[in-house]
């Protein structure tokens, strides 16, 4: 897959849960700083092991692994 396809599959696939890793990333930070890196980090090891993620499965469960 090409670049273009891996991010547009990451973005339709991952991203439409930052709401619900936000939300546990401040439950467990209590800190909204914090929270934000603690996401970013997740996000960015998502990304960088995007080919590991096998389809068809939770996308959710796997980020909130990460």
């Amino acid at each position: 897959m090409d670049i273009d396809g891996r991010r547009a599959d990451f973005e339709a696939v991952a991203l439409p849960h930052l709401d619900a890793l936000y939300h546990a990333a401040l439950s467990m930070t209590r800190n909204a700083a914090n929270a934000d890196d603690l996401v970013q980090e997740t996000y960015l090891k998502a990304w960088r092991f995007w080919d590991k993620f096998t389809p068809g499965t939770s996308c959710k469960a796997w980020l909130f692994r990460s």
